[in-house]
């Protein structure tokens, strides 16, 4: 679990989108609540003049290296969780087991809250996964909704290290000091 300067827990955030372009990723970037606004204001400067949002699978390769530059700077208020399927692993299996693992991982780390990038075709799915999980022995309860990625530039943030771990190379190697955990499902 984060801790504070003086040892107390951190209440976190959770922000939570996936890639679908080699096999199945999901990437959580995980937020201490009082550095939310701070991180978010700094991912709003990543979207182009007039764009309603960042997205790091049409942006140019210099914007996708500046924004992973900005995400690295944050290093002390940012970190990353990434899971990963198989390839060959069905959508809809992968994304129900991914949600459970972070899920499982939310509730050892004091995660209050988790935002999960909206996709209107799996939402009932999502929210059925996510029901049993808190209703599992054991299971911390935490609030989460699904937004609209233009909603949540924080969901931007999560978006990048998903694109980066199924790209690879230099971008995967990038992002990779911020990662604190990988679950293979």
């Amino acid at each position: 679990m984060l801790a504070s300067r003086i040892g107390a827990p951190v209440t976190l955030h959770m922000f939570s989108d996936e890639s679908k372009a080699r096999g199945y990723i999901t990437a959580a970037v995980v937020v201490p609540a009082g550095s939310v606004a701070r991180v978010r204001a700094t991912c709003r400067e990543w979207a182009m003049p007039g764009s309603r949002r960042f997205h790091a699978q049409k942006e140019s390769i210099g914007r996708r290296r500046l924004a992973l530059a900005s995400l690295v700077t944050m290093e002390r208020d940012v970190r990353i969780v990434l899971v990963e399927s198989a390839q060959g692993q069905l959508q809809l299996e992968a994304r129900g087991a991914h949600l459970g693992a972070l899920a499982q991982w939310a509730s050892g780390e004091g995660v209050s809250r988790w935002v999960i990038e909206r996709d209107e075709t799996v939402q009932p799915e999502d929210r059925r996964t996510l029901s049993s999980v808190e209703t599992g022995r054991g299971a911390a309860r935490f609030e989460y909704v699904h937004l609209p990625a233009a909603q949540d530039p924080l969901l931007w943030a999560a978006d990048l290290p998903a694109w980066a771990w199924a790209r690879g190379g230099e971008f995967r190697a990038g992002i990779e000091p911020l990662v604190v955990s990988r679950i293979r499902v």
